[in-house]
């Protein structure tokens, strides 16, 4: 009786402790993948970014904006690569995917030319770095991964600093980064 007595506290401890720690497991992999989620997205911000860097590159009227496009491509290549392996380690595609909306932007800009592309292109910017700052700075409030911990906060500086070198608000965004550029003037 009293063997039998044990065995199904036995039983009870291991049921109870199995549950402990799948609960454990799943809270970790909620997080886990609201970041594979987070990162798929902020891939897709950065390749907007890099692209519209690429276009500043060929095809501004300004020598500042031409510069503001070079630097926006080496800015976002190492970003990207950064994301790409916090996206591997999350179990996330580390290939960045552009949403309709974000092509709909990158066409926008690539169909003006002249001036008129150099002032689309800064306002897609500025607009885009708005938007892409409340999408870090939520980030950085839920993440429990240190690494990823550490880029988003560099980048929430990073963006504060270029909206408001730009002028804009940080807290004047609705939405989400998804469908902006987000590249500042800067190139961060």
């Amino acid at each position: 009786m009293r063997e039998r007595a044990w065995t199904a506290a036995g039983v009870v401890a291991a049921l109870l402790w199995s549950g402990v720690a799948r609960a454990a497991a799943g809270a970790a992999g909620t997080a886990a993948g609201g970041d594979a989620q987070f990162l798929e997205q902020a891939l897709g911000v950065n390749e907007l970014e890099l692209r519209l860097g690429k276009l500043a590159v060929e095809r501004a009227a300004s020598p500042e904006v031409k510069a503001s496009g070079a630097k926006m491509v080496e800015k976002h290549t190492q970003l990207g690569q950064q994301l790409a392996e916090l996206a591997r380690e999350a179990g996330a595609s580390p290939d960045p995917q552009l949403t309709p909306e974000q092509r709909a932007t990158y066409d926008r800009v690539a169909a003006e030319s002249g001036e008129r592309f150099d002032a689309v292109f800064k306002q897609t910017v500025d607009d885009g770095h708005v938007k892409e700052l409340a999408m870090y700075r939520a980030e950085a409030s839920r993440t429990e991964s240190p690494k990823l911990k550490a880029l988003v906060d560099d980048r929430v500086v990073a963006l504060e600093k270029a909206v408001a070198g730009a002028g804009a608000k940080p807290g004047s965004a609705s939405g989400t980064a998804s469908g902006s550029a987000t590249p500042p003037a800067d190139g961060r």
